[in-house]
């Protein structure tokens, strides 16, 4: 060890104890600014980020982490940050939130800044704090990637009380375990294991969402959608963008203001979508009313705005960017195309703080708009915020896993590895509808919380939720051996069915924590595939869809997975079974034809055919 490293192992050292003393005297005075102005900034300032090398963010209402430090200082081009920090007050629980909205606990907060701040890179560090006890994570992948890795936990408190009262003696040292913080935290050793960071790349879905958060009215919106700040784009468009500013829409009880434009001229190669050449597509910017009875906005609410403007001033296509503001400032919108009788869009964000996916769909749909000197066909609008692809590139995930854990298994495990996929996806979009305690599938809390056994997830954490919680009525439970887990078990219900019963192979079954959380760009876990991507209880119409996966996948990659029908087959074969799935749209049509037949005889003759079927169909 260096003589500037010792010194600086010492340094922290002694901050530690002193904020631990600190932490005893004052009790309950201790709060957050105390917490970060006492127990962290000094903390940052030894690892080497001085204030020149830190934003403070903690001043700003809404979406924001507390500091970012960066390697280069801040009054330059900082580039990527090298740490994005979530301070607490002392005490505060990382795995629940005050409020008990389980969603909105500080350890899902860190790793929403880590996906979506637009400092956030590959490989910036996440740290969430509250000033003694350290969780640490990073950023993998590339810059539109999810992928979120625990790293670990430093609890400086507790290893000084075991040191003390030699509760054993394995326990480390505080020593020991600053040096590992050091190594993953100091400025000098994140700069000498990254290659430099280079500033992010400011794309046009950035340069919209900052527009939106510095002036969230419509017409400056628009104007972003548009492009009119840059002339360069601007004139691109050519004579045929007219802007009419500011208008009240008539329909008070849900919009509160709106503008529109008619951009591109739209030329039909698809006659399903568009029936005459020429048109334009109509480019809008509306903002909601934010009250108690229209709280947020919804995919149904964003759909029927994108066609009620579509259909206006000779058009059927339109690209809205639909907003609604909550008391607190913070921004919910979504991005939307209507086209023809399809209407697609994004999931629901922030523009402070994007998701990947609404990110690279809106980057996409501007550069399309705006980079062409060709007419656009209007599927082309439609296709950057399609949900197909989506599917697409989930099952290709899902069945390389797949494949790779039933990779030498006997038929009987193949079997069992197929069905415990499916009960992990069904428990999965139940846990992203908060019906399943999220953190039941979150690598911190269990390797918090269960320490070396963590290794024994599958068989004492997963297994216990699957056979002994919903399969298992809630007056006939057995408590589960770890109270941390058994607490966070407590919320899970009762399902009456036999998905999660046990079955004679599920013994077969022991599959290896990494299995699901790797984040390896070869060999991603179970998990962190599943944490790519949006889900939604709401199954998708078939002219409506937001970029998120519904139930109707389960039945899709079941068809798809279906058991080999010889040892070693693969990709799995399903046509010996004679086991199908029908799509949503099929099916749809089926149900309409037999409605329609169903009321023909009572129907006046004055109805024609095509008549109760649009009666039956998915129209406005």
């Amino acid at each position: 060890m260096t003589t500037i490293q010792a010194d600086r192992h010492a340094k922290l050292t002694e901050q530690f104890r002193n904020g631990i003393r600190h932490v005893k005297g004052m009790g309950n005075l201790l709060n957050e600014a105390v917490t970060r102005s006492v127990l962290i900034a000094p903390t940052l300032e030894t690892l080497g980020y001085s204030p020149i090398h830190r934003i403070p963010e903690y001043h700003e209402q809404g979406n924001a982490p507390d500091e970012t430090c960066y390697l280069r200082p801040v009054d330059a081009t900082p580039g990527e940050a090298a740490i994005i920090l979530e301070a607490k007050q002392y005490g505060t629980p990382f795995d629940a939130s005050a409020s008990g909205a389980r969603a909105d606990s500080p350890d899902r907060q860190i790793r929403r800044y880590l996906q979506q701040h637009i400092s956030s890179g590959p490989n910036t560090i996440g740290i969430l704090t509250d000033g003694i006890k350290w969780r640490i994570y990073q950023r993998t992948g590339d810059a539109n990637s999810n992928d979120i890795e625990f790293l670990d936990e430093y609890d400086f408190q507790a290893l000084e009380r075991a040191r003390q009262l030699a509760i054993t003696e394995t326990a480390p040292s505080v020593e020991e375990n600053l040096a590992d913080l050091v190594e993953l935290l100091a400025r000098d050793q994140i700069e000498y294991r990254t290659v430099r960071r280079r500033t992010p790349a400011r794309n046009l879905a950035d340069i919209l969402f900052e527009t939106a958060v510095a002036n969230p009215e419509p017409e400056h919106i628009l104007r972003g959608l548009l492009g009119e700040i840059d002339s360069s784009i601007q004139s691109n468009l050519g004579e045929d963008v007219t802007l009419h500013g500011k208008r009240k829409d008539t329909h008070d009880n849900d919009w509160q203001s709106y503008a529109y434009a008619k951009s591109v001229t739209i030329v039909a190669n698809n006659p399903t979508l568009i029936d005459d050449v020429g048109h334009y597509a109509v480019m809008a910017a509306v903002q909601y009313k934010n009250d108690s009875s229209n709280p947020q906005l919804s995919r149904a609410d964003a759909a029927l705005c994108a066609r009620t403007i579509a259909s206006s001033d000779m058009s059927n296509t339109a690209v809205v960017f639909a907003y609604t503001i909550a008391p607190d400032s913070n921004i919910e919108a979504r991005l939307v195309v209507a086209a023809g009788n399809q209407v697609n869009m994004t999931v629901s964000f922030d523009p402070k703080l994007p998701s990947p996916s609404a990110r690279s769909a809106t980057n996409q749909l501007l550069q399309t708009i705006r980079r062409t000197d060709d007419a656009l066909a209007a599927d082309r609008l439609l296709e950057p915020l399609e949900v197909a692809p989506l599917r697409q590139r989930f099952y290709r995930e899902v069945a390389t896993w797949t494949g790779d854990v039933q990779r030498g298994k006997s038929l009987a495990e193949r079997q069992a590895i197929l069905r415990h996929l499916i009960r992990v996806i069904f428990a999965w979009i139940l846990k992203e509808d908060n019906i399943i305690p999220p953190e039941l599938f979150e690598q911190a809390f269990i390797r918090v919380n269960y320490g070396e056994y963590a290794d024994k997830y599958h068989n004492d954490v997963l297994r216990f939720l699957f056979h002994k919680r919903l399969n298992i009525p809630r007056d006939v439970r057995d408590a589960h051996d770890i109270a941390e887990i058994d607490r966070a078990m407590e919320a899970v219900p009762f399902l009456n069915g036999s998905l999660f019963a046990v079955h004679s192979d599920d013994d077969l079954l022991d599959i290896p924590a990494d299995k699901y959380w790797n984040t390896d760009a070869d060999n991603p876990g179970l998990f962190t595939i599943l944490s790519r991507y949006h889900w939604t209880t709401d199954e998708h119409r078939p002219c409506e869809s937001e970029q998120t996966l519904d139930p109707e996948l389960l039945s899709n990659l079941f068809e798809r997975l279906i058991t080999p029908t010889r040892e070693g087959a693969y990709p799995p074969l399903r046509q010996p079974k004679g086991t199908y799935y029908t799509p949503a749209d099929v099916a749809d049509e089926m149900v309409k034809d037999a409605l329609a037949a169903a009321v023909r005889d009572y129907a006046p003759q004055s109805v024609t055919e095509s008549e109760l079927l649009n009666l039956f169909g998915d129209s406005d």
